[in-house]
C-alpha cells in the first residue's frame, strides 16, 4: 500500500514539473526585422557635449562623446568616446561601441574611408548632419 502511494506521489510531481514546463516550451518570442518597432533603433551621434542640447561633433571617430536616442527620439545616455584622444584606429574604437550599444544608425558632421567601411560592414546606417543633436534626432524621427 505504502510502495502504491509513493508512485502515485512520485507520478504527480513528475506530471506537475513537466506541465509546468511546457507553457515555458511553447512561448517564443519573434525577432525578425519586421518585429522591430521605431524604438528599437538605436541612434548615436557624435557631440562635442554630453547633453542631448551638444551640438553635433565635425569629427565621427574623434568626437569627444556619443549621445544616444531610442527610435522616438528619447535622449538615453551620453558616453564618453573612448577613442577620443586616439591618434590612428579611433573609427575602429567607435565602431566597437557603437556595436556593444546596438546602435543601427549613426550620425556626425564628417566619416573617415575607414569609418565609413567599417559601419557598412556591421549594418550600421550612417548620416552626415550638423548642428544640435536632439534637434537632428526629432527630425529624423519624424520622417
Amino acid at each position: 500500500m505504502m510502495r502504491k502511494f509513493l508512485g502515485t506521489i512520485y507520478l504527480t510531481l513528475f506530471f506537475s514539473t513537466f506541465f509546468m514546463q511546457v507553457p515555458q516550451c511553447l512561448s517564443f518570442s519573434r525577432n525578425s526585422d519586421e518585429d522591430h518597432s521605431q524604438s528599437s533603433n538605436i541612434i548615436a551621434i557624435a557631440a562635442v557635449g554630453d547633453s542631448a542640447t551638444s551640438e553635433i561633433s565635425e569629427k565621427a571617430g574623434k568626437a569627444p562623446y556619443y549621445l544616444f536616442f531610442d527610435g522616438n527620439g528619447i535622449f538615453l545616455k551620453s558616453l564618453k568616446n573612448p577613442s577620443h584622444m586616439r591618434g590612428r584606429g579611433a573609427s575602429s574604437g567607435v565602431v566597437d561601441l557603437l556595436i556593444k550599444e546596438s546602435v543601427r544608425t549613426v550620425i556626425a558632421g564628417k566619416f573617415g574611408n575607414k569609418m565609413k567601411k567599417l559601419l557598412k560592414t556591421n549594418k550600421i546606417e550612417f548620416h552626415l548632419h550638423t548642428g544640435i543633436a536632439k534637434e537632428v534626432v526629432d527630425e529624423m524621427v519624424k520622417k
